[in-house]
C-alpha cells in the first residue's frame, strides 16, 4: 500500500512537468535576419507566447504572459480573440523566414513571422469559421511582440508580394497587408477601439445589406445601401458586436493600387465574407488607406457592394475626391 501511494504521488508531481513538455513550442528563424540579440529575443518571445497559448488551451484557462516581452495592445488583441474562440499551435518545432517591415525610406521598423498553423477550438457550434488557419506575429525593431493576427492564405500573400516586386513597392505592400489583416481581425475580435483609431474623423462609409436574395438567374438581388459617417457606423458596429457571440470575417482576392497623384494613398479592393448567427453575405469591399503617417495609417473611405456588381461599377480611387 505504501509503495502504491508513493508511486501515485510521484506520478502527480511529474504530471505538470509532462504537460508543459507536451505543450512546448520552439520557434527559430531560418533566415531573413542576422544572428544577434534582436533575433534571439524574438525567437524566445515567440516560443514563450506559442507555448503559453497551448498551455492555456489544454487547461481551458487564460493565457499567462509572464516572462514574455509583449506590448499591451498585442496581449489585449489576443485576449479579445481568446474570449470568442480558443485555439492551439499545430507544430511544436517551427523554423521559418523572418520578414523585415520597412518604412518608405527603407528603415526597418519591425519584423514579422507568418505561416504559423493553428487549430481553432470553438466553445460550441455557433462558430462557423475555418478550423485550420494561420497566424502571424509582429515584432518592433527591438524584438518585442507588437501584434498577433490571423492571416490570409499563403497563395494570396505571395501574389501580392510578387506584384509589389514588379512595381518596386514591396515594403509598402507589406505594411498595407499587415494593416488589412489587423482590420479583419478587429471585426473578429470585436475591437471597437481599433476601429475608432483607424477610421479618419471625416471617413465616408457606404454599407450594404442583402434584403432579398436571388432565386433565379433572372431575378436580381435586392440590396439596401446606407451612407454613414464614422460615429454612425461605429454605433451600429457596437450593436453588432454586442448581439453576436462570434463574427466570422474573411478577406480574399485582394488588389492594391497606389494613387497616381498622392503616393501615400492606396486603394484596396477585396472580397469579404461576413457570417454571424443571424446574417451572412459576400461582397466587394473597397478601402482608401492613407499612409502619410506610416505608424498610424487611416481609412478615409470604406464601401461595400454585392458580388454581382458589374466590374465597371465597382468603386475605385478615381470615384472619390481626396483632400
Amino acid at each position: 500500500m505504501k509503495k502504491i501511494l508513493i508511486a501515485l504521488l510521484t506520478l502527480w508531481v511529474m504530471l505538470p512537468v509532462t504537460m508543459i513538455g507536451q505543450e512546448k513550442v520552439n520557434l527559430e528563424f531560418s533566415d531573413g535576419i542576422e544572428t544577434g540579440k534582436v533575433k534571439s529575443h524574438m525567437e524566445r518571445n515567440a516560443s514563450l507566447l506559442l507555448t503559453a497559448i497551448n498551455q492555456a488551451e489544454s487547461t481551458n484557462s487564460d493565457i499567462n504572459y509572464s516572462g514574455i516581452d509583449i506590448d499591451n495592445l498585442a496581449s489585449q488583441s489576443i485576449g479579445m480573440m481568446w474570449k470568442n474562440v480558443h485555439f492551439r499551435i499545430v507544430d511544436d518545432d517551427i523554423v521559418d523566414h523572418c520578414l523585415s517591415i520597412k518604412s518608405s525610406k527603407g528603415t526597418v521598423i519591425g519584423y514579422q513571422v507568418r505561416n504559423i498553423a493553428i487549430e481553432m477550438k470553438p466553445f460550441d457550434d455557433s462558430y462557423d469559421g475555418d478550423l485550420n488557419q494561420e497566424v502571424c506575429i509582429n515584432f518592433d525593431s527591438d524584438g518585442k511582440i507588437s501584434d498577433f493576427n490571423v492571416t490570409m492564405g499563403l497563395h494570396q500573400y505571395t501574389k501580392l508580394m510578387k506584384e509589389g516586386e514588379m512595381i518596386n513597392d514591396i515594403d509598402r505592400r507589406m505594411q498595407i497587408l499587415h494593416w488589412v489583416e489587423q482590420f479583419r481581425n478587429a471585426y473578429i475580435q470585436k475591437d471597437i477601439n481599433f476601429m475608432e483609431n483607424v477610421f479618419s474623423d471625416d471617413a465616408l462609409i457606404i454599407t450594404g445589406k442583402v434584403v432579398e436574395r436571388r432565386h433565379t438567374d433572372m431575378k436580381p438581388i435586392n440590396v439596401e445601401y446606407t451612407t454613414q459617417g464614422k460615429q454612425q457606423y461605429l454605433a451600429g458596429l457596437r450593436r453588432v458586436f454586442r448581439s453576436n457571440s462570434y463574427i466570422n470575417v474573411k478577406f480574399d482576392d485582394i488588389t492594391i493600387v497606389r494613387h497616381g497623384a498622392k503616393p501615400n494613398y492606396y486603394g484596396v479592393t477585396l472580397k469579404q465574407g461576413w457570417n454571424t448567427k443571424n446574417y451572412s453575405d459576400e461582397g466587394i469591399v473597397f478601402i482608401v488607406w492613407d499612409f502619410t503617417d506610416e505608424l498610424h495609417p487611416q481609412i478615409h473611405v470604406r464601401t461595400w457592394q454585392p458580388m454581382q456588381t458589374e466590374e465597371g461599377d465597382i468603386f475605385t480611387l478615381p470615384d472619390f475626391r481626396l483632400k
